[in-house]
């Protein structure tokens, strides 16, 4: 027993001594020492390799949400600038123009990425191709839908433009219309005002004395000239519209007519009471030497 113990004693001191030798060597140094650099560089080759992946990740990623936001975007520009509305436009065009900048910048870190030597795989460069293809379609794409609303912009502003110029030519139209009515609502009144006067004349029936009183006849018996005009006894008169009285009641059993008159355009008869009634048969006629009828009733 004490045999035992005494080589496994001898064993395990051999054993602590050559490991002190080794340990001591040079080679062994050296070994380590490139252990400890392999790992060194294995750890920042991992993590190149973590930063390139999570750009290209990065990249996908930006891909697929452009991929979700281009459908919308081109179901909205399709609708047209009458069924957008402004804001809607405006928020359409920002939307397009976030996209254009993000696939420039994407297409900034694939450029990166060919440039970068660290990795050289044809799978990988395959990759960077189908996303540099991907990007350029994108691109295209939104660079055809802000043509498009760049082209609905400005139809709605041609738009605008005729529609504003076409109101203000109705507004134009309605002025002439209105001025026009004004117009003719004064032409119609002036013919009224016209007319009226035209078909305006006054007679006077009474005695002689009555006559004397209005200063219609001097007290000569001298009838008045047809010619003079009667303004300051004409309260005296009584005003007609020869278009409408062509009968005058004399109330009187004898009367004579004393201003001029053309003989057959009118007449005297006696109604059922007897009394005198002066008929007019062509009042343009009877009218047309004087406006003024002077009748004398005996």
């Amino acid at each position: 027993m004490m045999k035992n113990v005494f080589i496994f004693s001898v064993m395990a001191i051999f054993a602590i001594s050559l490991n002190s030798c080794v340990e001591s060597s040079g080679k062994y140094k050296a070994l380590q020492a490139r252990m400890d650099s392999l790992t060194v560089s294995s750890t920042a080759k991992s993590a190149e390799f973590e930063e390139v992946f999570a750009t290209l990740n990065e990249v996908e990623n930006g891909l697929k949400s452009i991929r979700e936001a281009e459908n919308i975007l081109v179901l909205q520009s399709q609708k047209g600038g009458a069924e957008v509305q402004a804001n809607s436009r405006e928020q359409l065009k920002s939307d397009v123009a976030a996209i254009g900048e993000a696939i420039t910048n994407y297409k900034k870190q694939i450029d990166r990425l060919k440039n970068d030597n660290r990795i050289q795989s044809s799978q990988f460069k395959k990759r960077l191709a189908a996303l540099t293809q991907e990007l350029e379609t994108k691109s295209q794409l939104i660079d055809d839908l802000g043509r498009q609303l760049a082209e609905k912009d400005n139809q709605l502003k041609v738009k605008g433009q005729q529609i504003a110029s076409l109101d203000e030519t109705v507004s134009t139209l309605r002025r002439d219309v209105s001025s026009l009515s004004d117009e003719s609502s004064a032409q119609k009144e002036t013919i009224s005002t016209q007319d009226a006067q035209i078909n305006t004349s006054y007679y006077i029936v009474g005695t002689k004395s009555e006559l004397i009183a209005a200063n219609v006849m001097s007290k000569g018996g001298l009838f008045r000239s047809a010619k003079i005009s009667y303004q300051a006894e004409q309260s005296a008169f009584v005003k007609i519209d020869i278009r409408e009285v062509t009968e005058i009641a004399l109330n009187a059993k004898k009367a004579k007519v004393l201003s001029v008159h053309p003989t057959g355009t009118y007449s005297l008869e006696v109604d059922a009471n007897g009394m005198q009634i002066l008929k007019i048969s062509d009042p343009k006629a009877f009218w047309e030497q004087t406006k003024y009828l002077v009748v004398q009733t005996l």
